[in-house]
């Protein structure tokens, strides 16, 4: 098989699997069946013919990009063993590429024997000077960092990623002020280039120039056309520095008032904090000011006005949004389906997630959907059988094992069946979402429950208090109030008040397992905290 025929093959098959992909909601698996497919077609054609180096080249290329690090390096190594001495251009490429393995699994030494290979066939290549600079930064070697970055800028003056790491030079040498002239120097060059803004951005983050930093975020937001990378820089800083980056887009908006941008990030910041008041004050000022019409706009507002409990206003602009629809967006339907659901319009609810399944049959997140309103009907056999189908595709998925192992236990009075399935979240992972202590607890494991709840607050960088209302209603489960259980749910609740959380719905009216305030809300100091912390559920800026 030629590297032509080789090359159509792998195109054709992932035409074939992104085809099959608009009608799935799971992107992880699609890329995952992409990635099969392709290297199916790699490892067929390097079984047939063992000696072509240039298809095992390409597939250690695609196991690099696959992230498929050590996979990658084997077959580089077989690569150079196999190529004729004339081949200098691909043996300088492969030990590029075991150059960029080794620097991204973390092995800078190793990382420079390879670019040493490489420069001794080309010894001028800017793309090997610059990862020798970046080798030698990362092994703290700032002189040889430095020497590197500066022979790129005699080559290119006008590189603005060379001005960069040498900025990142001087921070390591704690030289502030030469750090911030290369960085101004670059802005000068590319006013209009949003990366130039990013990468001050992230020197004056590194020397904690926080204001200044989120200032930079804005200003990449607002030049050229990668509004992206911008608005995951600013969500990114959201995490640690709330306020700053909040303060900074409401003075953008103010000096820009028709630019909807600010007010849009503004408003995707806040939910992600669980600040759905304030999330809801910048979609609305859109909405008022005709500044973007799009349905995303009003399905936000849907969500936010569902959280603050709002639930008829929050079903209206709901409709709205996916009356606007032109694609297959679950996420309105199942948001819909729950508003209804709060509202008691069942059937309602039951067929706006029919609509939703029709369109895309073997979603989890319906399906998951549909099991939660059949239990909350008490049609548990029917929720089972949903929950079935959906751990039949996806075993791992914390939340459907949960519910079902609820369901056994409490409905069907089947406790060994409940136990067995509970022990499953446990191969779930550990994370916040993995819902491993609410498994724990089931399974009489309360200190390890305790544990994990801590644990999930201590690792979560997001301030917006979501882990304090897990630990909130998983402290509210274990039930042992002598050991301080009572007391300590409280105190993560109010650990999430003090941190601007603010949904409504969650606080007063889900009682869905597992996750639910539902016997917190019993505390007679409950009423009294919510009170206190009112205005996390005021809609303002």
């Amino acid at each position: 098989m030629t590297m032509k025929r080789i090359l159509w093959a792998a195109m054709l098959a992932l035409c074939v699997i992104q085809l099959s992909a608009q009608t799935a909601d799971d992107d992880e698996r699609v890329r995952q069946r992409i990635q099969t497919a392709v290297m199916e077609v790699y490892d067929k054609a390097v079984a047939e013919n063992p000696e072509d180096y240039d298809t095992r080249f390409a597939r250690a290329n695609q196991l690099y990009l696959n992230g498929e690090y050590q996979k990658a390096l084997a077959d580089a190594d077989i690569v150079l063993s196999q190529l004729p001495a004339k081949e200098k251009e691909m043996q300088f490429d492969t030990h590029m590429l075991r150059a960029r393995a080794l620097a991204d699994m973390g092995k800078y030494e190793d990382e420079v024997e390879a670019l040493q290979a490489a420069a001794a066939i080309n010894p001028r290549s800017m793309a090997l000077i610059d990862l020798m600079g970046k080798a030698s930064f990362n092994l703290g070697d700032m002189d040889a960092a430095e020497q590197n970055f500066k022979t790129i800028l005699r080559d290119t003056p006008m590189n603005y990623d060379a001005h960069y790491w040498l900025a990142r030079v001087e921070v390591a040498r704690n030289n502030y002020g030469k750090a911030y002239d290369y960085c101004d120097k670059a802005v000068n060059l590319f006013t209009a280039n949003p990366q130039v803004y990013l990468n001050r951005a992230d020197i004056l983050l590194r020397s904690q120039q926080y204001e200044q930093a989120a200032q930079d975020m804005v200003s990449a937001l607002s030049v050229g056309n990668d509004e992206g990378k911008a608005m995951r820089a600013l969500i990114d800083m959201s995490d640690e520095h709330y306020d700053v980056v909040m303060n900074i887009l409401s003075s953008s908006s103010d000096q820009a008032p028709r630019v909807g941008m600010f007010q849009y990030v503004r408003a995707m910041i806040a939910m992600r904090q669980n600040h759905y008041g304030q999330a809801l004050w910048s979609l609305n000022r859109i909405i008022d000011n005709q500044l973007y019409d799009y349905h995303s706009i009003y399905y936000y507002q849907a969500r936010c006005l569902f959280e603050l409990g709002k639930y008829d206003e929050a079903l209206a602009s709901a409709n709205k949004a996916i009356a606007m629809l032109d694609e297959k967006a679950l996420d309105y339907y199942i948001l819909k389906a729950r508003i209804e659901q709060c509202l008691k319009q069942t059937d309602a609810a039951q067929a706006t997630l029919d609509q939703a399944a029709k369109m895309v049959p073997d979603s989890k997140e319906v399906m998951l959907a549909q099991a939660r309103l059949l239990t909350d009907l008490r049609a548990d056999q029917k929720a089972l059988d949903k929950l079935s189908a959906l751990l039949k595709v996806h075993p791992k998925h914390a939340e459907a094992l949960l519910l079902k192992g609820w369901i056994q236990k409490y409905r069907q009075n089947n406790p060994t069946a409940a136990t067995k399935t509970f022990a499953q979240v446990l191969d779930c992972g550990c994370d916040m979402n993995s819902m491993r202590g609410f498994a724990l607890h089931e399974l009489g494991r309360a200190d390890e429950a305790r544990q994990w709840a801590n644990q999930i607050i201590q690792d979560n960088r997001i301030v917006g208090g979501q882990s304090y209302v897990i630990a909130s209603a998983l402290l509210s489960c274990i039930g042992d109030f002598d050991a301080g259980d009572k007391d300590k749910s409280i105190d993560y609740l109010r650990s999430a008040l003090a941190n601007g959380y603010g949904s409504v719905h969650e606080l007063m009216d889900n009682e869905t397992p597992y996750v639910n305030l539902k016997l917190v809300r019993r505390y007679p100091n409950f009423l009294t905290l919510i009170e206190q912390n009112s205005s996390n559920f005021q809609v303002k800026r």
